[in-house]
């Protein structure tokens, strides 16, 4: 009896070897994802500030992102919707920016923090009124636009995060360029695992 099992343990561990030596793999074939590629969408919410010409605005920003099939040394691609909308007042006239932007950011996995950078191209409506005019004057205008930014998340459990983050947002209309700063701050809760 024991010369059985014996042999059988000898049969065995060769293919048990092989097997703990073969890297484990994921769905389809692929080697396992690092934990920034295993989550599902998630979703920001926050307050936000720009510098557009000489007025400072103070508002809001939404955005959201899905994994996207891809990696790029060391990191995880991830598509992003964004809208942001920014408000107050400069001299005697009300001032308002809307933008609606979209693209790719790569974001690095690193324990609680979580960097990323993104390139993002869309539009912005720009409005401005004079209330105090007879009759009330309003302008709006829709722009191209786009932004180049960084920031990171900071993990506080497993689905809720912290993100700062800063953007230059680009805008170009009727021959004109204009290049402003885009500071925001808030809370990201993730979906998946």
């Amino acid at each position: 009896m024991r010369r059985a099992f014996a042999l059988l343990a000898l049969l065995t561990l060769p293919g048990v070897a092989t097997a703990q030596s073969r890297p484990r793999t994921g769905p389809g074939g692929r080697p396992p994802s690092s934990p920034a590629d295993r989550r599902g969408p998630d979703v920001f919410g926050g307050l936000s500030y720009t510098h557009a010409g000489e007025a400072g605005l103070k508002g809001w920003h939404l955005s959201g992102t899905v994994p996207f099939d891809g990696k790029l040394r060391g990191g995880s691609i991830r598509l992003v919707a964004d809208l942001s909308g920014h408000y107050g007042t400069f001299g005697s006239a009300d001032l308002g920016q809307v933008t609606f932007l979209a693209g790719p950011r790569l974001a690095w996995s690193r324990r609680r923090v979580t960097p990323f950078a993104q390139v993002l191209a869309g539009v912005s409506r720009a409005r401005t009124s004079l209330p105090g005019a007879e009759p009330p004057l309003s302008v709006s205008d829709t722009d191209w636009g786009g932004a180049v930014g960084a920031g990171a998340d900071y993990r506080l459990a497993r689905r809720w995060a912290v993100r700062g983050q800063a953007d230059l947002i680009l805008v170009r209309g009727e021959g004109v360029s204009d290049a402003n700063p885009r500071l925001s701050l808030g809370g990201v809760y993730r979906f998946g695992r």
